[in-house]
């Protein structure tokens, strides 16, 4: 029910409207539901990682290739970049493992879900490819611009993705006199459609909490914790009704007390992946 709340509220990019002309119109109306599932599932895919390491999703758009951690001018961890931008890749080749698993179990599945095995596996190897913004894209930035300029690294990436566009027009010319194959064609405007139109780019930005206006006698939120979790976890459990103490059970046998404050004060300075035994708090 969660999911589906969620999915309720999702926008959708332009080019799926066109898309689903498409799939119409050549008589393929199951394909394009499909085809929304799985990228639907590509999508919440990033979404959840994102959440789970402490962003939260400011812009959002059902479309082919991922969204994006941006806030400013802040550069995020390179840590929490790849693992959001590969989370949509890795989530299409599970449920591709899924559907095969099905398959040895219940044979007979087959012919119903084969076309969301091979779709999986198309969203999941096309958005691997390292041309911005598709995942394979926003990963290989991620990793350049720990060697260069964010700017520099997205320049490199366009290059990639013009190449990319000329290896599939190519692809689609040959395949007019084979088997012709308009797949081609619709990558291309895929990658085109990244490169020009950065209106609906996903954005995902670090929760903001110093907003939080608590008031006098405001209720008390307790959580008991040991030393290995890590700031991502006490994050999400600050509680925007209440005040929010933390008591650490630590390794040693102490039991030591942090507020939402220290909590908040911890984010701002390191990953939200470190555990609390990392941070010699004292």
């Amino acid at each position: 029910m969660r999911i589906l709340n969620i999915a309720k509220k999702v926008p959708i990019h332009p080019t799926f409207f066109l898309l689903a002309l498409w799939f119409f119109v050549s008589d393929m109306a199951t394909e394009f539901f499909v085809l929304f599932f799985v990228v639907l599932f590509h999508e919440l895919a990033h979404y959840f990682t994102a959440k789970k390491l402490g962003y939260r999703l400011t812009s959002f758009y059902l479309a082919p290739y991922g969204a994006q951690l941006s806030y400013k001018d802040e550069k995020f961890s390179f840590k929490d970049e790849m693992l959001i931008a590969l989370a949509g890749p890795l989530a299409n080749m599970i449920l591709c493992v899924f559907m095969l698993a099905l398959w040895w179990i219940i044979p007979g599945a087959y012919c119903y879900t084969n076309s969301i095995f091979e779709c999986s596996l198309f969203i999941g190897l096309f958005n691997l490819l390292p041309a911005y913004p598709l995942d394979g894209g926003r990963a290989f930035v991620a990793l350049l611009s720990e060697k260069t300029t964010r700017k520099t690294a997205l320049k490199i990436s366009i290059i990639f993705n013009i190449a990319f566009c000329i290896i599939f027009a190519a692809c689609f010319v040959i395949s007019c006199f084979y088997s012709y194959n308009p797949t081609f064609v619709m990558m291309i405007f895929f990658l085109l459609c990244g490169i020009l139109d950065s209106k609906f780019e996903g954005k995902y930005e670090r929760v903001d909490v110093l907003n939080k206006k608590i008031k006098n006698l405001s209720s008390v939120k307790s959580v008991y914790v040991d030393d290995t979790a890590t700031l991502s976890q006490l994050f999400g459990a600050i509680d925007s009704r209440k005040f929010t103490i933390f008591y650490v059970n630590f390794s040693s046998g102490q039991t030591k007390i942090m507020t939402e404050k220290n909590v908040i004060k911890l984010c701002k300075n390191h990953p939200l992946t470190i555990q609390i035994k990392e941070l010699n708090f004292k």
